[in-house]
C-alpha cells in the first residue's frame, strides 16, 4: 500500500517545507534461529527538508536510515537539521525499510540512489555541496555508498562533498571479535542481545567468521585496521571528513565488561588516521573525554551519547566553510 503525504508549516524561527513519501513492506528479517526471532519490515521512502528563504540552496544534507524516522524527531537530528536549514542546506532523510540494514545487498544501495536521483531532480535539489550524516550505523552507510559511487555503481552519481560521522562501527572483524566477547561474558542482557545479533548476521550472510574468511569481512568494512594492504582509504581521500568519538578510561572502564577495543573509537580514530596518511588534509577527528575534576556521568556509557556533545551550531558552519 502507498501513501503520499506532503506537510507544509512554518516555525516560529524560519520557514520550512517538509515532503514525505513512503510505501509500507510486507515481510521481516530473521535476526536468530528462534521461532520469534523475526523483526517486521517497516516503511521505505524518503523525508525531504527544504528551506523557504527565498535563496538559491547551499547543498544537501543526506541521512541514510533503515527505519523511517518521526519528522519531528528531538533526540537525533532536530537541532543540526534547523541549523542546516537556516543556512540553505535541504535535509534528506531515506529508509530503506529493512531492519538492520547494514547494506549486505546491493539491492539497497540501489534504491537509495534511485530515490536520491528522483528527490533531486523533482525538488530541484543542487548537486554540489552534499554532506552525509552518519550516526552510529547510519555512517557505515554512508561510507559503503560513497564506495558504491567511486566504483562506478551509481545511476546518479551525485557530488559528494563531504561526510560527518559519530561513533560508527565501521571496522567489522573488529565488531565480530567485539560481539564475540559481550555474548562470552553475558554482563547485560542488552549486550549479549546485540553480540548474538552481529554474529548471526555475519554468519548468515558470509557464512564464516573472521577467523576463516577475514577477507570477507574487510572487504566489506568501510575501514579496518586488519587491512593489510589499506585500499579502501584512498576512496575517501577527496572528502571533507570531521568524525567524533568519546573516549575516556574512566568511562570504558566503568563500562560493564568494557575495553578500548570494544567501542567504536578505535575504528574512527583509525579511519581518520589513514586518511591523513594518504595526504586528505580535511579529515579531521574530535575526541570528547570527561574532566576529571567531576563525577562520571552515567549517560557517557552509552555511544550514541556522543552525538549529544557535538556543537551542532559549529558543525553547520564547518558545512559551510567546506562548501563551494
Amino acid at each position: 500500500m502507498l501513501f503520499f503525504f506532503v506537510l507544509l508549516f512554518a516555525q516560529s524561527s524560519f520557514a520550512q517545507k517538509i515532503i514525505e513519501e513512503y510505501t509500507s513492506q510486507q515481510g521481516s528479517l530473521r535476526y536468530g534461529p528462534g521461532e520469534k526471532d523475526l523483526l517486521p519490515y517497516g516503511d521505505k521512502g524518503f523525508t525531504l527538508f527544504l528551506p523557504d528563504n527565498g535563496h538559491a540552496m547551499a547543498g544537501t544534507v543526506i541521512d541514510l536510515e533503515d527505519s523511517r524516522l518521526s519528522a519531528d524527531d528531538t533526540l537525533l537530528y532536530k537541532e543540526f537539521r534547523n541549523e542546516s536549514l537556516k543556512r540553505g542546506f535541504a535535509f534528506l532523510t531515506i529508509a530503506t525499510g529493512i531492519p538492520v540494514d547494514w547494506y549486505f545487498s546491493e539491492n539497497s544501495l540501489g534504491y537509495v540512489d534511485v530515490v536520491m536521483k528522483d528527490t533531486f531532480t523533482r525538488y530541484h535539489l543542487p548537486d554540489k555541496n552534499i554532506f552525509f550524516l552518519g550516526l552510529m550505523t547510519s555512517g557505515h552507510r554512508a561510507l559503503k555508498y560513497v564506495e558504491y559511487c567511486k566504483k562506478g555503481k551509481s545511476v546518479f552519481n551525485p557530488t559528494i562533498k563531504g561526510v560527518i560521522l559519530s561513533e560508527c562501527a565501521i571496522d567489522w572483524v573488529r565488531m565480530w571479535y567485539e560481539g564475540q566477547k559481550q555474548v562470552r561474558d553475558h554482563e547485560t542482557e542488552t549486550s549479549f542481545f546485540e553480540g548474538n545479533l552481529v554474529h548471526y548476521l555475519f554468519d548468515e550472510q558470509f557464512k564464516a567468521s573472521p577467523v576463516t574468511a577475514i577477507d570477507k569481512y574487510i572487504e566489506f568494512s568501510p575501514y579496518s585496521y586488519f587491512d593489510l594492504e589499506m585500499k579502501k582509504p584512498v576512496l575517501y581521500k577527496d572528502l571533507s571528513i570531521r568524525a567524533y568519538t568519546y573516549a575516556d578510561i574512566r568511562y570504558w572502564f566503568s563500562a560493564q565488561g568494557k575495553g578500548v577495543y570494544d567501542c567504536n573509537y578505535p575504528d574512527m580514530s583509525g579511519f581518520i588516521n589513514e586518511q591523513k596518511l594518504i595526504g586528505n588534509k580535511k579529515a579531521e577527528l574530535v575526541v570528547f573525554h570527561s574532566n576529571m575534576e567531576e563525577k562520571l556521568q552515567q549517560q557517557k556509557r552509552r555511544q550514541s551519547a556522543t552525538w549529544d556533545l557535538v556543537d551542532k551550531k559549529e558543525l553547520a558552519e564547518w558545512m559551510v566553510g567546506q562548501s563551494e
